[in-house]
């Protein structure tokens, strides 16, 4: 769609026949003509401790995401629990809340009852009353009238888009049509809210269950826009897409521990495993930072600091005036210990490191797995489950229209608003440019293949000279890796590559790459060779970015294959795979592919 702020761009001169029908994931928004009244909302809960009072912000606080989903829900509580209280609004007004600090009503409240709403004893919440500290104390509301923009018209399209600077235009509409849109939803909870995404909540289907106690939950990631509509008017409009996020695992019936088994295999080791370093270091980058709570108290939670390099058998604390066993404490409080010799959870606080068995502890619901966290093979896996053909993902929308109660009548959120949401999504007319021609070497020219949806190729327009290279290669067969080098070198030839015979081919782990190109660079400093280009083959998914540190380090030009495209490259029907690493290879050594004759396609 076109933005209202970009300078569209003239078009090419289309070819007749190639104009198509473009379906978007835009979906416009309908509107009556209503007023809508905007506040700012702001909770505190007052609690006296021996300390004196503490005033607390219940809508601040960490930026986890279990803590983030875990505060809006408290939020909302509050709010159900101060209307109940204040009746602040008429009996035909409905609001909408972002479970944070703005809320927006369809008719003004009475100020004089909501800017003071005091909620104590059975006023609060019924969910707080089992919590050892939100149970105490007293809550104070204020919802008050924003300074500027408190009323607006919900269709003043205009207003939104008025300003030449997109950083200084007013939101305010387009945040109140994605609260809106969001709100029937969280009343149901049946979405995780974090901003603009929305991931399904309680529901199979959505929820794919991946190796490493991981879990794949779809949902849909969601904005509103102000677009062009026809003949030059404004339009306002819903995009959705469909979004897929990795998640800890939240759901194990062993809790903690049953992730910690998924991701070392424990069960097959025995309950006297001791975890060598690797291990140790999985399970460190697996839980720091991962919120969790004490399953004897799902009251105290806490984001976990570390591990220890000791096990918990070997670990004690001071209890009153003697030292006691981490291991034997927990035990006596009837806790079971599966594993005595795995490292210990550890919290530091205030008042020194506190250590916590694996088996005593749960995973917060609703945390996405950062990419931090992932391993290469993970994320790739991961990728692989999100790819998927235009008509599924089209489908996956329509589902989330559903999902989100905006594709029916029966949403009393956008009803008491004035608000319809087409479920049918915007077409534009597009056309299908034409592909340039590429010129290769001798003069040869190859023009598109429209059907395939590639082009031909033929020799490298400038193909490079590379005197001296090596291959050195590990997981893998010497047979193998001869066998490949040979088709590589046949393949670059006829591509015009000036290539002899590789100087040598070795076998190392990547850890002996260092020494081996800081070896070559002493012999090109010296004179000794002109110039060396490697090629590294190994079926260590992780070793890529040690072999591109190696190479900023000394300088030289590297290429790094799997041993499984090695393989893969020894099938006859493999022949676009190795023309793919003859591309990357003769860029690599200032050679240049082909060039670009533009015709009427830009």
């Amino acid at each position: 769609m076109t933005s209202l702020v970009a300078q569209k761009l003239p078009p090419a001169v289309p070819a007749a026949n190639r104009h198509t029908k473009l379906t978007t994931n835009h979906f416009r928004l309908n509107f009556e003509d209503r007023k809508v009244y905007r506040y700012d909302v702001s909770m505190l809960h007052y609690l006296v401790t021996k300390d004196g009072e503490k005033v607390r912000d219940m809508t601040k606080g960490p930026r986890d995401d279990a803590a983030i989903l875990e505060r809006q829900r408290r939020c909302l509580a509050l709010m159900d629990a101060a209307f109940d209280a204040a009746h602040f609004a008429r009996n035909d007004a409905v609001y909408v809340y972002d479970n944070s600090k703005a809320l927006f009503s369809s008719e003004k409240l009475e100020e004089a009852l909501c800017a003071k709403i005091k909620l104590e004893g059975d006023q609060i919440p019924h969910g707080f009353k089992s919590h050892k500290r939100l149970s105490k104390g007293f809550y104070k509301i204020s919802i008050t009238p924003v300074g500027s923009n408190h009323q607006f018209t919900i269709n003043d399209l205009k207003s939104a888009v008025d300003a030449d600077d997109p950083l200084s235009q007013d939101h305010t509409l387009r945040q109140f049509y994605e609260i809106l849109t969001n709100e029937d939803a969280i009343k149901k909870n049946t979405f995780m809210v974090f901003y603009g995404n929305l991931y399904r909540k309680n529901d199979k289907s959505a929820t794919k269950k991946l190796r490493e106690a991981r879990n794949l939950i779809s949902g849909v990631s969601k904005g509103a826009r102000i677009i062009e509509g026809t003949q030059g008017s404004l339009a306002a409009a819903l995009v959705l897409d469909s979004k897929k996020s990795t998640f800890f695992d939240d759901s194990n019936p062993n809790h903690l521990i049953g992730n910690i088994e998924d991701i070392l295999n424990l069960r097959n080791r025995g309950p006297n495993i001791t975890l060598n370093e690797r291990d140790r270091l999985t399970v460190l980058k697996y839980v720091k930072d991962l919120r969790v709570y004490n399953l004897d108290h799902h009251d105290r939670d806490f984001t976990i600091s570390g591990v220890t390099q000791e096990p918990l058998s070997e670990l004690t604390f001071e209890l009153g005036s003697r030292r006691t066993s981490v291991l034997e404490y927990h035990k006596s409080n009837g806790v079971r210990i599966q594993y005595p010799n795995l490292p210990a959870v550890v919290l530091y606080g205030p008042r020194g490191p506190s250590y916590f068995p694996f088996e005593t502890l749960g995973v917060s619901r609703g945390q996405r797995v950062p990419i931090s966290k992932q391993t290469p093979q993970q994320m790739s896996a991961t990728i692989n489950d999100c790819a998927c053909k235009p008509f599924i993902r089209y489908r996956e929308i329509l589902k989330s229209l559903e999902g989100l109660n905006l594709a029916s009548r029966g949403n009393p959120y956008l009803t008491a608003f004035g608000v319809t949401v087409d479920t049918k999504p915007l077409e534009v007319s597009g056309h299908r440019r034409i592909a340039p021609q590429l010129a290769f070497g001798g003069g040869q020219k190859y023009q598109f293949d429209d059907v395939k949806g590639n082009w031909m190729s033929g020799q490298y327009i400038l193909p490079a000279k590379i005197p001296t290279w090596y291959v050195v290669y590990n997981d893998l067969q010497e047979s193998a890796v001869r066998q490949f080098v040979n088709i590589l070198t046949n393949a670059m030839r006829m591509k015009g590559i000036s290539v002899a015979a590789p100087t040598e081919i070795l076998k190392r782990p990547v850890e002996a790459m260092d020494g081996f190109l800081g070896d070559l660079s002493k012999r090109i400093k010296e004179n000794k060779i002109k110039s060396a280009f490697v090629l590294f083959a190994d079926g260590n998914d992780d070793s890529h970015s040690l072999l591109k540190l190696y190479e900023a380090k000394h300088q030289l030009l590297t290429q790094h294959l799997r041993a499984q495209t090695v393989m893969e490259c020894l099938e006859p029907r493999k022949k676009l795979t190795v023309g793919n690493i003859c591309n990357k290879i003769n860029c690599k050594n200032f050679g240049q592919n082909y060039a670009v004759e533009p015709k009427d396609h830009a």
